[in-house]
């Protein structure tokens, strides 16, 4: 008795195990590279960028995308230190005017970088790659919102 116990235990268990390494494998892994490569690609296809615009651009794009991480992650990672704390009123007008700081610390960035971008591509080539950046942030939250959709309906019909 007790060892039937015991080997149904073990199955169980590894039937845990390896449903729960199949959930895992059908979650998408972020490569920072792959996303960037994408980015490029979909950027350059849409704005007409030729290989050379492509080549002087994105070092730029990619520097500034970076920096801003950098500015949204020290926002980012104060906010998780106050999130399980209870903040009074001025801990909460400071965390606001931080935020509001590091908005305009990005748009000066922006303006910044805007001003480099126009050495490299003509004012209307820079505003079809703005306009490109816009869209491909948007199919990837159609494509994330659908992901996230359809995992939901699996989980609903097991």
């Amino acid at each position: 008795m007790k060892k039937t116990f015991f080997a149904s235990l073990l199955l169980f268990l590894a039937v845990l195990t390896v449903s729960a390494q199949e959930q895992q494998n059908k979650r998408p892994h972020f490569s920072p590279e792959e996303f960037q490569a994408k980015q490029k690609t979909y950027i350059t296809e849409k704005a007409g960028l030729t290989p050379e615009e492509a080549e002087a651009f994105f070092p730029l794009f990619f520097e500034l995308q970076k920096k801003k991480f950098e500015f949204e992650r020290n926002v980012r990672k104060d906010f998780r230190k106050q999130r399980g704390e209870k903040m009074t009123e001025e801990e909460c007008r400071d965390f606001v005017y931080k935020m509001a700081d590091t908005k305009i610390e990005i748009a000066k960035l922006e303006r910044e970088y805007t001003d480099k971008y126009l050495e490299v591509l003509q004012p209307c080539k820079l505003r079809r790659v703005q306009h490109a950046e816009g869209m491909f942030q948007r199919d990837l939250m159609k494509k994330m919102t659908e992901h996230r959709n359809n995992a939901h309906k699996g989980k609903k019909s097991e």
